[in-house]
């Protein structure tokens, strides 16, 4: 008795599943491609900056200088000199225009659509010296044009003059403080995402105020 043969299937049957993951693949980099293009951009700078990243198993290595101007790692820094005491000056000058009131920032994950991160922007006085914010009236921000060219103010002095929002990129925020003797000094801040893998962005702390020599 003579056996059936086995049917036969087209060539194109074998090749379903990996057409299946193909597909699967091209919905997902078409659905999470502004997450991925971010999280590219951010690699990238990382890497252009000489910072060190690790993905999995994979280092890149980066350069570092100990504190108390230890001897530095890394190919990139080629040696050290003792600053004259100009530098440290022109640092110093930093610090004077906004009496030591300085523009600060943390980050998290977003859950809103199209957005990569949520952006708390806030003041801190300098904890190395004199500083506080009880002579801080209010905070004009301002974001750019993405944010309808607005100028939002703030005046919860209890949490820094905070004020939140969400951003697909990294952009440049200015803020004019307004200090309670009528004066005022415009300073910026870069609203960068470099810091986020850290964690989320929790409430800021309340003004504090110390008393140290250095700044």
């Amino acid at each position: 008795m003579q056996q059936a043969a086995p049917p036969q299937f087209h060539p194109l049957w074998g090749s379903v599943p990996t057409l299946i993951w193909a597909g699967l693949l091209l919905v997902a980099i078409i659905v999470f491609r502004h997450e991925l293009q971010g999280l590219l951009s951010v690699l990238n700078r990382r890497l252009r900056l000489g910072a060190g990243v690790k993905f999995g198993g994979f280092e890149i290595g980066q350069v570092y200088v100990a504190p108390g101007g230890g001897v530095a790692d890394g190919g990139s820094i080629q040696g050290t000199h003792t600053d004259d005491g100009t530098r440290h000056l022109e640092r110093q000058r930093y610090y004077l225009p906004n009496r030591s009131v300085l523009l600060v920032h943390r980050i998290a994950p977003s859950a809103r659509p199209g957005m990569l991160y949520d952006v708390l922007i806030y003041l801190v006085a300098h904890p190395k010296s004199d500083a506080s914010l009880i002579g801080v009236s209010h905070v004009e921000y301002y974001f750019g044009k993405s944010w309808g060219r607005q100028v939002f103010t703030s005046i919860d002095r209890a949490r820094g003059f905070a004020i939140a929002t969400s951003a697909y990129g990294p952009f440049m925020c200015t803020a004019k403080i307004h200090f309670n003797d009528s004066t005022s000094v415009i300073v910026s801040r870069y609203i960068d995402f470099e810091m986020g893998g850290v964690g989320a962005a929790p409430e800021p702390p309340h003004p504090k105020n110390t008393h140290e020599n250095e700044t």
